[in-house]
């Protein structure tokens, strides 16, 4: 136990030096006038409390003496004069931090969103993956920055105490130390409530998923549709009631805990207050206090309990935010594949102008968290030009294979190669300038058609005669020639002017996206799985008609794909189970066999799609 307290204070404190190293660089005259202006209000508390006695003081002996006067309209001056600095330094303090902070924020995200582009897809795979990566998010729209602001607010909450402790020692010993011990059970509450309220959160987190995915289906549109359709807005709002009550049980009874408690607190500093404030009023009976003493010191302990409040609630802040800078600190320091790498020597070597053959040899994958195989001892080949057909039933690992030829998967045992070079020794950049993929959850980006379009080649974003000239072989240009905003109109109702498509057409705009690439080696990966067989076959048609001269990979658990192939892979439980010509398969009736005559009633003697 004590071993994992002391990894998580070097965590911890690693992650706080990354963070004002951080700020240092990207505001260093920011960070400076931020430290300056907090230490500089932290100097107000005690001036404010010798200025209030002299003050009073002054007011009290008003027409004992006539200077008495003026030094009151002096002293009530410089008063206000230095509550409104302070309250100016309060302002620009809190300004510059939210300068600092958003500043710092705009960092951190844009480094967290390009770690998640660099690391290697298989840790999306893992759960607790994406926990790191929701914690680290929360760390920076929250409060990522915020316990540094906590530590130098601590600092300057203790340079004021000492000021004020300092007065309040000149009248007698106790005063300070009753102040402190009255104070110290509200901030040891403060902590404890944090503790208390991180683990009720870590305890009711999947139940906050499942109130955050229910809570969306009422503010999503396509599920609006089934909730109307299937008439089961009542269970879904029952069942949003049922899972809300468990986390507002949790979150009431600790409400109620942090009640019960304070009530303690707040008694013992109360009494505290009233022992102080008898103390000062014997000495005044003593004549060795002036009634100003008196309002004044008052004032300097409502001062001290309020900076003591202060720095236990930055305590119980950096404690609550260090579990999520930590997490942050965590993903950002993944190691990541190597995407943007220096075109060295080493890389040079591998050219990769074009695409001429693929190897996949012995190739075994298993995902994180398994213990058994997807793939088990995988073995092909695929040359220039030829098309190539894997098939099997749902499950059979026919995309987790072409992750793997892709490189978005890195291999257990045996290897990928293009043109005889492992693609581990391929930098990405030069890996997908010559192969390309449309994915069975391609991306309907919410932007306009032609980013949609230009996502496979940016360098094209703002070519529209080769834009509409893809749209033309997708059979998409005379659609887009009728809106009014063309190639700039928005996919989606949720922008003004913006316009929706049929599943059909988005295929053809991610058909479109792939091939955009000009790539020599293209991987269809399921894209047409949510269409019917005529559809499909239909997209599949247009798909051979542009990729004629490239080399194709085409991945279905359907056979009407099949009569575009030279040759068909078949896959079962992760393992290649057959593989051959359409007509070698038919006549070893095995796995092939028995897919394609339970699909039979979809297909004529020449596998084409019956249409009646």
């Amino acid at each position: 136990m004590r071993k994992e307290l002391s990894l998580s204070l070097k965590t911890f404190f690693k992650s706080q030096i990354y963070f004002i190293r951080l700020i240092y660089k990207e505001n260093p005259f920011s960070c400076i006038t931020f430290i300056l202006s907090t230490l500089l209000i932290s100097i107000f508390p005690p001036a404010l409390v010798i200025l209030n006695k002299k003050t009073i003081d002054s007011i009290s002996l008003i027409g004992t003496n006539d200077l008495m006067f003026l030094n009151a309209i002096k002293f009530a001056t410089l008063l206000f004069l230095l509550q409104y600095i302070s309250a100016i330094l309060n302002s620009f303090s809190n300004y510059i931090f939210a300068k600092i902070s958003e500043s710092v924020k705009f960092v951190l995200k844009r480094l967290l969103f390009k770690k998640i582009v660099d690391i290697p897809f298989d840790q999306f795979e893992n759960s607790k993956f994406y926990d790191d990566i929701n914690l680290a998010d929360i760390s920076i729209t929250t409060n990522g920055v915020k316990v540094i602001q906590n530590f130098i607010n601590i600092i300057g909450g203790l340079l004021s105490l000492f000021g004020v402790l300092g007065i309040l020692l000149t009248i007698h010993w106790t005063m300070p130390l009753a102040l402190f011990i009255s104070t110290l059970p509200s901030i040891v509450i403060i902590i404890m409530t944090k503790s208390k309220g991180y683990k009720n959160n870590s305890s009711t987190a999947s139940i906050s998923r499942e109130v955050g995915f229910t809570s969306g289906l009422f503010i999503n549109r396509n599920s609006i549709k089934e909730i109307k359709v299937y008439v089961i807005g009542d269970f879904l709002i029952k069942k949003w009631e049922r899972l809300y009550k468990v986390i507002q049980k949790n979150t009431l009874n600790l409400a109620f805990w942090e009640f019960k408690n304070n009530i303690l607190a707040i008694f013992i500093l109360q009494a505290s207050s009233l022992g102080v404030s008898l103390l000062l009023i014997n000495q005044i009976n003593k004549n060795m206090l002036s009634i100003g003493d008196y309002v004044a010191l008052l004032a300097a302990v409502t001062s001290v309990q309020s900076i003591f409040g202060l720095i236990g609630g930055n305590i119980g802040s950096i404690y609550e935010t260090a579990i999520y800078n930590t997490s942050l600190l965590r993903v950002l320091s993944l190691n990541t594949e190597r995407i943007y790498i220096q075109e060295t020597q080493e890389y040079e070597e591998n050219n990769l102008e074009r695409f001429e053959k693929l190897n996949v040899k012995n190739l075994t994958f298993f995902y994180p968290t398994s213990k058994e195989a997807a793939l088990k001892n995988i073995s092909f080949k695929a040359v220039e030009g030829e098309k190539i057909s894997i098939v099997g039933y749902n499950g059979s690992g026919k995309s987790t294979l072409s992750n793997c030829i892709l490189g978005l998967y890195n291999v257990n045992e045996g290897s990928v190669e293009i043109n005889g070079i492992n693609i581990t020794q391929i930098s990405k950049v030069k890996l997908y300038r010559i192969v390309s993929a449309i994915f069975q959850d391609y991306t309907k980006y919410k932007y306009t058609l032609r980013e949609n379009l230009s996502f496979g080649d940016l360098s094209k974003l703002d070519d529209d005669p080769y834009l509409f000239s893809v749209l033309e072989k997708v059979n998409l240009r005379e659609k887009v020639m009728k809106l009014d905003n063309k190639l700039d109109s928005f996919l989606t109702k949720e922008i003004q002017e913006g316009i929706e498509l049929s599943g059909g057409e988005w295929q053809k705009i991610a058909l479109a996206r792939g091939l955009i690439t000009d790539a020599d080696l293209i991987i269809l990966d399921e894209p047409t799985s949510a269409l019917d067989p005529i559809s499909e076959l239909q997209v599949f048609e247009i798909f051979h008609k542009l990729a004629k001269n490239k080399t194709t990979i085409t991945i279905s658990h359907r056979l009407g794909p099949t009569k575009f192939a030279d040759r068909i892979i078949v896959m079962n439980k992760g393992e290649i189970e057959e593989e051959g010509s359409y007509e070698q398969l038919m006549e070893k009736r095995g796995l092939y066999y028995e897919m394609y005559m339970t699909q039979a009633k979809f297909y004529n003697s020449e596998g084409n799609v019956y249409i009646e």
